[in-house]
Parts: C-alpha cells; structure tokens; sequence
C-alpha cells in the first residue's frame, strides 16, 4: 500500500509540473509572437517614428566622439593619422551596437495580420503541438519529429498558417508512418486513447495525496522513487527558467513601453524630450565634425 500511494502521488506530481510546463511555454511564445507585435506596431506608430531618427542621431554622435578620440591618440602618439583605417574601426563599433540592441530586443518579429479564424487555428495547432513534440517534454521523440517541432516553431513565429497546417497534418497522420511515427499518447485530442488518457489523468488529480505528501519525508525513498523524483525536480528547474524568460519579455521592449502609450501626457512629455535630444544631437554634431576638420588639417599641417 505504501509502495501504490507514493508511486501515484509522484506520479501525479510529474503530472501536473508537465502540464505547467506546457502551460508556460505557450504563455511565452503567447507573449512573443501574439501580443509584442501588435503592441510594438502601436508605439512605432506613435513615438517609434520619431525616435528612430533621434536615436540614429545619437549613434551617430556617439561615433564622431569616438573619431575624435582616435584621431587625438595618434596625434599624441606622434603616429600618422589614418582616417580609412580609424573610419573602418568606426564602422565595425557601429555594427556591433547596432547587434547587441537587436539581439536584446527580444521581441523584434514583423508578421502578418491574420483573421480571426487563422489566428484561432494557428494557436490550437501549436498548442497541441507543443505539448505532444516539445523536446524538453518529450525526450523520446524521432529525430524526425524534433525537425517538424522545430520547423513549427519558426511557422509560429512567422505567423504561417499554411506551414503551420503542413507540419501538423506530417506530425499527427504521417503519411510515412516509419519516417514520422507517432505513438498513441501523441495522437490528437479527439481519438478515442487521447480521451481515455486524459480520463485517467483526471482520475489520479481527483484523488487526495495530501497525506501522502505529508508523510513521504518520513519514509526511506525507494529506487523508483528517485527516478521520478529526479524527472521532477528538472520540470521544477524548467519551469523557473521560463518562468524568468517571460519575466525578462515582460520587463522588455514593448511591454516596458504600455504606461506611456496609455497615458497620453507621459507620450506628449516623451516626444517633447525626443526633440530636445534632436536638437543637441544636431549641435554636438556640427561641433565634433568642426574638431575632426581641424585635428586632420593639422595633423596633414605637421
């Protein structure tokens, strides 16, 4: 008896922790893919317009300052000041500030606008998707199956409808079954052992484990046990880890943006911010290319 009620209460621990895994991979891609991109196309409209160009301005400041800087140690060092080599440096500095605020913006996709409909479908498919293919979920998985889930990930993020159906049709009624083959507790809701699966399931979250739970401690763990202790405890690590994903997306672009966007005096006093930064972007600039001008004419001078 003993053996029976800690066997199931593990059990029905893994259980659960699996299915709030896959609850909060899609609350992430829900985040990344449904509402960043309608939300971001909303403060491009409104303010991004304009803060693009401010901060290119800034950039571009920043590099003359830096051109200025490298002329100057040269000079210094009594070396000859080559301007192709000091612009090509410039060049390479650029393109890495400009990958580093890419590659942090954590939500930057541009996707179609779908139907209502499309949209319905889309999610369903790659939900029931997620929670019969996900790597991280389902170890035992073909290698042609985590090609396909990977594949569906990136129709996801694309917003492809018609990708997205292909690849599910390929993964739930594989027309080869030896390429593709797919287990009876991964095929789709609606047949007859997903249904009896999913009885059972709820069978076991109905009974009551909580005192089993309380006097687990108190027992010497068996063999089994720690296998499946140990399979809960790395659901138990996954879920923080995304856990802290969907905190930093939350933390981020566009999300970080929502309080200005929704109070329109906040968006005035940002835009009015904006144009004082243009304006001294536009003067530091004319003064740094009056600097660059003079150390070259002096340097060629000496």
């Amino acid at each position: 008896m003993r053996n029976q009620t800690f066997y199931d209460w593990l059990i029905r621990e893994v259980a659960t922790s699996r299915m709030a895994l896959v609850g909060l991979y899609e609350k992430k891609d829900k985040l990344l893919y449904v509402e960043a991109p309608p939300l971001r196309q909303r403060y491009m409209e409104t303010i991004g317009i304009y803060e693009e160009s401010v901060l290119a301005a800034e950039l571009e400041v920043s590099m003359l300052r830096r051109k200025v800087e490298m002329i100057q140690i040269a000079i210094n060092r009594r070396e000859p000041v080559d301007l192709e080599a000091i612009d090509t440096a410039i060049e390479a500095e650029r393109a890495k500030v400009v990958s580093d605020v890419e590659a942090g913006d954590k939500t930057l996709h541009e996707l179609p606008q779908l139907s209502e409909q499309e949209e319905h479908t889309l999610q369903r498919q790659h939900r029931e998707i997620t929670a019969a293919f996900h790597p991280a979920m389902n170890p035992d998985i073909t290698e042609a199956q985590k090609k396909l889930y990977e594949k569906a990930q990136d129709a996801y993020r694309l917003q492809d409808v018609e990708a997205m159906k292909l690849i599910y049709d390929m993964l739930f009624a594989p027309a080869d079954v030896s390429a593709v083959s797919v287990s009876p507790d991964r095929m789709p809701y609606g047949t007859a052992e997903r249904r009896e699966e999913y009885r059972e399931i709820a069978s076991a979250l109905s009974t009551d484990y909580k005192l089993a739970k309380q006097l687990y401690p108190f027992f010497m763990p068996l063999e089994e046990d720690s296998v499946i202790r140990s399979s809960l405890d790395g659901y138990d690590a996954q879920r923080r880890a995304v856990e802290e994903e969907i905190a930093s997306i939350r933390a981020g672009f566009p999300f970080n943006a929502v309080a200005t966007l929704n109070d329109k005096a906040k968006t005035e006093e940002y835009l009015a911010e904006l144009r004082v930064r243009a304006k001294r972007c536009e003067i530091e600039k004319a003064e740094l290319e009056r600097q660059i001008s003079t150390l070259t004419k002096g340097a060629v001078n000496g």
